[in-house]
């Protein structure tokens, strides 16, 4: 790698970085799904996730977003205590417990929906500067940052 792939990589990844730290403000800031009740970034996307079904169980929805079971679990049981989720025990098993979205959960999952909606519209307004071809390119760097980030995660994990 030359000089200037090296500065190019470099320069990347510090956008990457100013990209996330902004990410992580917008994360921190409560939000109201139109409710009257105001949601951190963890708590809307254990909601969008449960309503995605990406996971029925603390478990399950602790392998999807790779956090501790206790992280969900404290982010569920607040989201059950302002009525959005309801927890059930599986039938024949009473460990298991089961995670669904009330009607209260439901509706602050679509109206996030909607918010997401709006934001691949903005998106969609960008992707008319660059080919398909650039496209693809940027979501394989972008898979491909998502690997090593994994990676780094295990590594600290194991650690």
């Amino acid at each position: 790698m030359t000089k200037t792939d090296q500065d190019l990589m470099r320069q990347g990844w510090e956008l990457f970085t100013r990209m996330f730290m902004k990410y992580d403000v917008v994360q921190k800031t409560p939000v109201d799904l139109g409710t009257g009740d105001r949601f951190n970034g963890a708590q809307v996307h254990m909601l969008e996730a449960i309503g995605q079904g990406r996971g029925r169980t603390v478990t399950e929805l602790s392998g999807y977003f790779m956090v501790t079971k206790g992280a969900v679990s404290q982010i569920v049981s607040r989201l059950a205590a302002m009525g959005y989720v309801a927890k059930t025990k599986r039938a024949g098993n009473d460990k298991e417990i089961i995670l669904k979205l009330t009607g209260k959960g439901r509706l602050a999952f679509r109206r996030h929906a909607a918010g997401n909606e709006a934001t691949v519209a903005e998106l969609m307004q960008l992707r008319k500067k660059y080919s398909r071809a650039e496209i693809a390119v940027f979501l394989n760097i972008l898979s491909d940052v998502d690997r090593m980030l994994l990676g780094g995660v295990a590594e600290q994990k194991g650690k």
